[in-house]
């Protein structure tokens, strides 16, 4: 490997200019009187903790803009010598000048959180970025320039390059030769490692080791697939992305390409970052201006200014889930998979995480009505049958109805929720629905959360079989009553969906159930009672008394 090649940065400390250049919109800079004052590290400040130093960055978590507290804690950075200090962001003008004023008499640098972005993540990006060193700014790879890191890379492995973001999403990529292997193909035209690579190495333990570890981990060729390397980037603990280069087709890479990607992984960190905190950013606030609009709170110009979707065509939100818990693992494969899905020609769609899995505000809809409801409901099969068949799990969307602009999504958003929760509660053989299709299940539904609340003064029939189940008797005795009123009090369709000889259901019956039981099947309110509360039973109702 040339040694020239590399802009390898001067080890030094990082000035409060280049880290601040790294986290970009995350940070409003007020005052910045000494910008290459070095930083030494972040400090969480704390007013019962040590006295802040020269050269660290102050974070005030818990400093209140507005009071006084802050104008103190100005004065004492600029008495230390601190690099700066971090406020939450003062939403009054007037305020902010005031601040500047006292930082700028105080000598300290003042820096404002932005409103959009939560303390954790900026917490984690400075301190990411503090890791990383100076920015390798120079001639040959500009900061940010992603594609220029990988074709500098790629010159010299004399190999196929491509750069990831954490989620195996491609941010760059180049090849000295068109001559690539069928998979490295596919992941540079979809922009994307093939879901079923990504699942088989995280399967086969391989990604697990990439972040593991700082080393450069070497396959070698297989058949048809290439000798190839891969490490990941990450600072300060944060996972920024990873980097993969793969040999020409028949060729193999450079025996020095194992050196070179290692100091590659240590310049990308910078380049990430920087280019993440800028991406993140735009996502942030086309994320909360999208939170807004379908919590009924927001802006459809706004958003419409920050994502490109018209804001005066129909549009539908569809509530996406599985039919099972969801956990923060599947949450995320969820998201990622379902913003992937294609919205159709003409159309686009917007994916938000939401607590039972995500939401997708399907734009740009037909102006006809029914040819929109058509759209949608085309849209919510294939997007629950493809989600289904790669996550390898049922997957249900409920669907709501078309609004005639952005500023009603909040009205579709609803719906699509109450219709979800109507495929969960018992109809997940639809896939997907609308909220009038599973009416009844949601009704239901709600009917069954208000009871399960609900003290009983007396004790039922369906009481009386928990508590024998409870004391060791049978608990088969439930499911026979359960497929007796499921049937229409039918004894024989009852034994028959049991798999029971329909003589033994019968004798069994009546001995043991009626008897344990105490139900009156005659009376109509006595198996309504009964019904609902094998329900409870059957949706994870501790116990009925």
């Amino acid at each position: 490997m040339d040694g020239d090649a590399w802009d390898r940065p001067v080890v030094r400390p990082q000035s409060l200019e280049e880290l601040l250049d790294l986290v970009g919109p995350l940070i409003e800079t007020a005052t910045l009187p000494r910008a290459q004052a070095p930083v030494r590290q972040l400090v969480v400040f704390d007013p019962l903790d040590r006295p802040a130093g020269r050269g660290d960055l102050l974070v005030g978590v818990g400093v209140d803009p507005q009071g006084a507290a802050a104008e103190a804690l100005l004065r004492a950075a600029g008495e230390a010598e601190v690099a700066g200090v971090v406020l939450r962001e003062a939403r009054d003008g007037r305020r902010k000048q005031e601040l500047r004023a006292v930082a700028e008499q105080a000598g300290t640098a003042l820096l404002f959180r932005t409103a959009w972005v939560d303390w954790p993540r900026v917490i984690t990006t400075l301190r990411a970025a503090n890791a990383t060193g100076p920015a390798p700014g120079s001639a040959n790879v500009p900061l940010g320039d992603l594609g220029g890191l990988a074709r500098l890379i790629a010159v010299q492995v004399q190999g196929a390059v491509t750069i990831e973001d954490p989620d195996s999403r491609v941010l760059a990529h180049y090849a000295e030769s068109a001559e690539l292997d069928p998979i490295r193909i596919l992941t540079i035209s979809t922009g994307q490692v093939p879901e079923e690579r990504r699942r088989a190495m995280t399967e086969g333990g391989f990604f697990k080791e990439l972040w593991s570890t700082d080393r450069v981990l070497h396959r070698r060729a297989e058949g048809d697939i290439p000798e190839r390397m891969a490490v990941a980037v990450q600072a300060g603990g944060e996972r920024l992305g990873s980097i993969w280069v793969a040999a020409l087709s028949g060729g193999r890479l450079q025996d020095s390409a194992a050196e070179a990607l290692q100091v590659a992984a240590r310049l990308a960190a910078a380049h990430l970052l920087h280019h993440r905190s800028r991406h993140h950013g735009r996502s942030e606030l086309l994320a909360e201006a999208a939170r807004s609009v379908l919590d009924g709170r927001g802006s459809g110009a706004l958003l419409a200014r920050h994502s490109g979707i018209p804001a005066d065509r129909p549009c539908a939100v569809l509530s996406v889930g599985p039919a099972g818990p969801v956990d923060d693992d599947l949450r995320v494969r969820l998201e990622r998979l379902a913003g992937w899905h294609p919205a159709g020609p003409g159309r686009s769609s917007l994916v938000l995480p939401a607590e039972h899995g995500v939401l997708i505000l399907l734009a740009g809809l037909a102006a006809d009505p029914p040819t929109a409801e058509l759209q949608v409901a085309d849209f919510g099969r294939r997007l629950a049958a493809d989600l289904s068949a790669r996550l390898r799990t049922p997957v249900l969307a409920g669907l709501g109805p078309v609004q005639g602009r952005l500023d009603h999504a909040s009205r579709s958003r609803e719906s699509a929720d109450l219709a979800l929760s109507g495929l969960r509660f018992g109809r997940a053989e639809l896939g997907c629905a609308t909220v009038d299709e599973v009416a009844d299940a949601v009704a239901l539904r709600h009917v069954l959360e208000t009871l399960r609340d609900l003290p009983l003064p007396v004790r039922t029939s369906v009481s009386r079989l928990v508590a024998h189940a409870e004391r060791g008797g049978d608990r088969s005795l439930l499911d026979a009553l359960r497929a007796y009123l499921d049937h229409s009090r039918e004894l024989g369709r009852a034994a028959d969906s049991l798999g029971v000889a329909r003589t033994t259901f019968a004798g069994r019956f009546h001995n043991k159930v009626l008897k344990v039981s105490g139900l009156d099947v005659d009376n109509p309110d006595a198996r309504l009672l009964a019904h609902l509360q094998l329900r409870l039973l059957d949706h994870g109702d501790p116990g009925v008394s």
